[in-house]
């Protein structure tokens, strides 16, 4: 079975999964602006999952296997960029704590803007493909950090999101900064696109596993 049947059948049997456990989906409003909030049974903790450019889409990296978090026990809010990122999380801990967020690609630049805005509070936040330069001009200074997972492509060939800057940023973050390389996987199309090695294409398995690893409570 070639790499890319094996994760679709993977992602499948996440599917399967998801609906066995009875969970609900819902659209909801957050200061009135759309998200997706999905809730299987006796959720452990809610994970926020902020969408890159494309949106709350099935393009998305962390938005096509969205069902695999919900099948590990976790209330699933997923959100634009247009959503108020606390009030988002404020939401979700109304259903379940504590709360993570995931930010991916150029959602990591509006997560770095709600972190470093006085009073942030997260479990753990995980930076998906991000421009991490950026991340660390945003935030000013370690400190203002949560416990903070970067998740990153060796052969990330965006120009935005270089590998090179993830070294400098785990030295900058003082300790609060846990990396997991990814490798292999499949890629074409944009290499900023959500089916390069920049969107994490055919490690959808190897994803979800880092994200909930480092999110449990």
């Amino acid at each position: 079975m070639s790499q890319r049947r094996a994760s679709k059948v993977r992602a499948l049997a996440a599917v399967l999964a998801f609906v066995a456990g009875a969970a609900t989906g819902r659209t909801v409003s957050i200061d009135g602006e759309t998200a997706e909030f999905d809730v299987p049974p006796n959720p452990r903790a809610s994970l926020v999952l902020l969408a890159g450019d494309a949106g709350i889409s099935e393009a998305d990296p962390l938005q096509r296997a969205r069902a695999a978090y919900v099948a590990r026990g976790f209330a699933v809010l997923s959100i634009d960029q247009k959503v108020n990122v606390r009030a988002a999380m404020k939401f979700a801990s109304e259903t379940a704590r504590p709360v993570s967020i995931a930010a991916v690609s150029s959602g990591v630049r509006r997560l770095a803007g709600a972190i470093a805005a006085p009073g942030f509070r997260a479990r753990s936040v995980v930076l998906v493909s991000g421009p991490l330069d950026l991340v660390r001009e945003l935030v000013g200074r370690p400190q203002g950090l949560p416990p903070t997972l970067v998740i990153h492509h060796r052969r990330d060939a965006c120009s935005k999101t270089p590998p090179a800057q993830v070294e400098s940023f785990v030295q900058w973050g003082a300790g609060k900064v846990t990396v997991q390389w990814m490798d292999g996987g499949s890629s074409s199309g944009d290499p900023c696109g959500p089916q390069s090695h920049h969107g994490l294409a055919g490690l959808d398995d190897e994803v979800v596993k880092a994200i909930s690893d480092f999110a449990q409570p």
